[in-house]
């Protein structure tokens, strides 16, 4: 291919490919707030020190299930089954960010509940000592202390997160992957090329990830010598 065919070639497909790219994103963003919000809350009721009679171990067995289950299969569940079960259709869109973020959720509570069972009990002995309570000692103590301890973790659960992305096309999602699916059926003369240019999207999106984190990371360890 010459290299007036490769500007056409690339001026046909970077376009879909980034409006592909930006579903993915946009699948992303919703599913990880569904997973932080639902694992910060469910690693905070497992850890040793908050643990609630009866409630703790039922999300113990959930996180578990959400863990267990691989996540092509929940995807199933989540947009065939659930949707008969209640009698309401689902969106693939709406079927897709509440599939990511449920079994994403057990990754993460995992990664919170150990985060904070990391953390010596004499801070929460000195905090009750200066007159904290549970709440106070957990949002003001051991949250700020465990978000800086866990921070690479999280950044890998979102890549994690990213790369699972690519089996929601499985259900007809138009994401990076199947829009790239899509142009490979009717390009039919360059499937390489294209499933390139879609690694290289998921290459782009994963730098940008991980530069956030570090900036982050960063951030937080200056506060802490401040």
């Amino acid at each position: 291919m010459d290299a007036s065919l490769w500007i056409e070639f690339l001026y046909r497909t970077l376009p879909l490919l980034a409006m592909g790219a930006v579903m993915t994103l946009k699948v992303l963003v919703c599913g990880a707030s569904i997973s932080f919000v639902l694992g910060i809350v469910f690693g905070v009721v497992c850890c040793e020190e908050i643990k609630i009679p009866y409630i703790s171990p039922i999300i113990e067995f959930i996180t578990f299930v959400l863990r267990a289950v691989p996540f092509f299969v929940q995807l199933l569940i989540v947009y065939f089954v659930v949707p008969d079960l209640i009698g309401i259709d689902l969106e693939v869109f709406s079927a897709s960010i509440l599939a990511i973020g449920l079994c994403s959720a057990g990754y993460v509570c995992q990664i919170v509940r150990a985060g904070i069972n990391s953390i010596h009990v004499s801070q929460w002995e000195a905090a009750f000592a200066l007159g904290y309570n549970k709440v106070k000692t957990l949002f003001y103590i051991i949250l700020p202390q465990m978000f800086r301890n866990v921070l690479p973790a999280f950044n890998n659960e979102f890549e994690s997160m990213l790369k699972s992305t690519a089996i929601l096309s499985s259900i007809g999602m138009l994401e990076l992957t199947r829009m790239g699916m899509n142009m490979v059926s009717r390009e039919l003369k360059q499937p390489l090329a294209i499933y390139l240019l879609v690694a290289l999207f998921y290459v782009a999106m994963s730098v940008v990830l991980n530069f956030v984190a570090k900036y982050f990371e960063r951030a937080l360890f200056k506060k802490v010598k401040a």
